[in-house]
């Protein structure tokens, strides 16, 4: 699990760190040159879903999901225990539908191959990797599950008693 945490931590942050030099480059050379980056932003567009798949498996493991908090806090206090298995199991629902109309998307472009608009590059290795990425979230989501400590989320609000 750490090998999984700190490559899609890495591989993540190396998106970021290419998006925003794609970024600076694009708006320095159409500013000072006026010839601006061609595909950069099909490029940036891209590395953005690789850069949110990449980070679903650290949330996922560590129960850090954005949540409506509306019946959050009757819930803790009343039925805490079967809160965190809901939240559980709905994490775990959530995570296997994203990498199954991945999963299935990927499938599709098997059958009937395209590529990107502007870069002509084929969009059957990004949805791929999103899908490996998507479905190393259901691993998170599981492992998370079978986590004996099960402390509230750190975004829940604590109860007393």
């Amino acid at each position: 699990m750490i090998f999984l945490r700190k490559f899609t931590t890495l591989l993540g942050a190396g998106c970021l760190i290419a998006m925003i030099a794609i970024t600076c480059a694009e708006v320095f050379m159409r500013y000072v040159f006026s010839r601006p980056v061609f595909g950069s932003s099909e490029m940036v567009q891209l590395l953005l879903g690789v850069l949110v798949f990449s980070g679903m498996f650290v949330v996922t493991r560590d129960r850090g999901h954005v949540n409506v908090s509306l019946f959050e806090p009757f819930l803790l206090r009343y039925f805490r225990r079967g809160y965190r298995s809901i939240f559980d199991v709905m994490t775990l629902l959530g995570v296997v539908a994203v990498a199954g109309i991945l999963a299935w998307r990927t499938w599709d472009l098997t059958q009937y191959p395209e590529t990107t608009i502007v870069l002509r590059l084929p969009m059957i290795w990004f949805l791929g990797g999103m899908t490996i990425l998507a479905a190393l979230a259901i691993i998170g989501a599981v492992a998370a599950m079978r986590d004996n400590k099960r402390e509230t989320p750190p975004h829940s609000p604590q109860i007393d008693g």
